[in-house]
């Protein structure tokens, strides 16, 4: 039987919760099975975008946008197999594209998502050749007007730089090489839909990693993730790095990085069987990983949603999302979020305390806090935890909640149970991954 320590910290790192159904139906299975039913995200069927936001209404784009906001967040809560949802949102912040930076659509924007919900578990090779071609990309990194006369270097550089390889591991040689490969890979004005357009693709000859040849841009991906061993290990290596600081903490330890890069060469680039390895490493339950991460403000929504029944619209997520710093469908620049100290400055935390505030007048009637006025501090703080999904807490801030709240109740008893939930939602418990 797994630890139920140890399946809270999986579940919440995959899932974004640990809910105590699960933790419960999960301890009684091996650490293994855990991990297989935490992959088997087939039970969420065949999930797809709701017609009114696939498609681009160009007199509601702003109504789109809260509609794609709200439903995606609520997706995160209800899906059976919330990481399928989780590995979205992590390629989401790799292979990034912005809605309000160039796209403004939300057909493109949403057959993105699509695309990382669909096959953000397969092969990362076919992930990457898929992602080159969406509207969304060719317009955010501006391959829609590569063209032979005037070959731009956007895709091409970010395609080694921040997709696959990482700095140092090509040349500028490459990058114009690459920006020659992309040219007529293309998505015209005004539906921006791709297009392979023969005249406009420079078909003469490329030297691309020292290799000579007419070289085209899907090819290029082949010869990064397929043809070259090389660079295929060091895309390998570069893209655990990346699961390993989303997943476990910031700074994979050397072993980890050889073994996870093995399983995902051993594998040809095989998200899942990756994921899975780097989910059952012992490192992954160690202290290190445990306290390694914040949640990002997506997480810290999708926390709150599920412990208290709201739904995504409720918190405004669609304009609160920029003051918390993650702003759904909207990377900050062509690097993706970072982690940890990121989220954390004064108008980000104080974006989390109007929002905590705003929930605790929608839930402060629910009957679970009934009662808390005749328990006794210390009970109405576990059970106020115990409701988010937070307990047990540290001795610190359970004493610390503890003694304010018996301090607000000796002043004010009326508002005292109300100035606790508040209190929880922003207890140090509540923002860790």
């Amino acid at each position: 039987m797994a630890d139920p320590a140890d399946i809270a910290h999986l579940l919440r790192r995959t899932e974004f919760v640990a809910r105590p159904a699960r933790v419960t139906a999960l301890s009684a299975l091996t650490l293994e099975q855990a991990v297989d039913d935490v992959l088997n995200v087939s039970l969420n069927g065949s999930p797809t975008v709701p017609s009114s936001i696939a498609v681009h209404n160009s007199t509601s784009g702003w109504e789109q946008y809260v509609e794609a906001v709200n439903w995606w967040l609520d997706a995160m809560v209800t899906r059976p197999r919330p990481f399928q949802e989780r590995m979205a949102l992590f390629w989401h912040g790799h292979f990034t594209s912005s809605w309000w930076d160039g796209i403004g659509r939300s057909d493109h924007m949403m057959a993105q998502n699509q695309l990382f919900r669909t096959q953000g578990l397969g092969n990362f090779r076919a992930l990457t050749q898929a992602m080159a071609l969406q509207p969304a990309m060719l317009v955010y990194l501006n391959n829609n007007d590569n063209r032979r006369e005037a070959p731009n270097q956007n895709f091409a550089r970010e395609l080694m730089e921040l997709f696959t390889l990482g700095v140092g591991n090509y040349t500028e040689a490459d990058v114009e090489a690459s920006s020659r490969a992309w040219t007529g890979f293309n998505a015209d004005w005004p539906e921006y839909q791709y297009q392979f357009h023969p005249t406009r693709h420079d078909s003469g000859n490329k030297t691309f990693f020292g290799t000579t040849r007419a070289w085209t841009g899907p090819q290029i991906i082949d010869e990064i993730l397929r043809d070259n061993p090389p660079k295929k290990e060091v895309a390998a290596r570069f893209i655990v790095r990346k699961l390993w600081d989303a997943f476990a903490h910031p700074g994979a330890p050397a072993p980890v990085v050889d073994a996870l890069a093995a399983v995902f060469l051993s594998t040809d680039l095989d998200i899942r069987a990756t994921m899975r390895a780097l989910l059952l490493r012992p490192e992954f339950y160690g202290t290190t990983a445990r306290q390694g991460l914040v949640r990002t403000p997506i997480e810290w929504m999708v926390a709150l949603l599920e412990a208290t029944g709201l739904v995504a619209n409720d918190l405004g997520a669609s304009w609160m999302g920029e003051r918390l710093g993650q702003s759904v469908y909207n990377p900050p620049n062509v690097a993706g979020w970072k982690h940890n100290a990121y989220w954390l400055t004064t108008s980000t935390l104080s974006a989390r305390g109007q929002m905590a505030r705003n929930v605790t007048w929608r839930i402060r009637t629910q009957p679970a806090f009934a009662n808390l006025a005749s328990m006794t501090p210390a009970a109405a703080v576990d059970h106020v935890a115990a409701y988010f999904r937070i307990a047990p807490l540290s001795t610190a801030s359970r004493d610390a909640m503890v003694t304010t709240y018996q301090n607000e109740r000796t002043r004010t008893s009326w508002a005292a149970p109300v100035s606790l939930l508040t209190m929880a939602m922003l207890a140090p418990e509540m923002h860790m991954a």
